[in-house]
């Protein structure tokens, strides 16, 4: 079977679909207003650390 990975792009959207053996397995839409922050990578630098937060870091 192939498998295929479909994306679409415009300015005000983003849609990528997973495509198995002719069938839509996963299909995701972004829309610019609503775009997410998954996946993003940031740089920052702790300044300080509540106290019950600790365990996190």
């Amino acid at each position: 079977m192939t498998a295929e990975l479909l994306v679409n792009v415009t300015p005000s959207e983003t849609r990528v679909a997973y495509i198995d053996g002719g069938i839509l397995q996963e299909i995701h839409i972004e829309r610019e207003a609503r775009r997410g922050i998954v996946g993003n990578i940031y740089k920052g630098r702790v300044s300080r650390v509540l106290p019950g937060c600790r365990r996190l870091l």
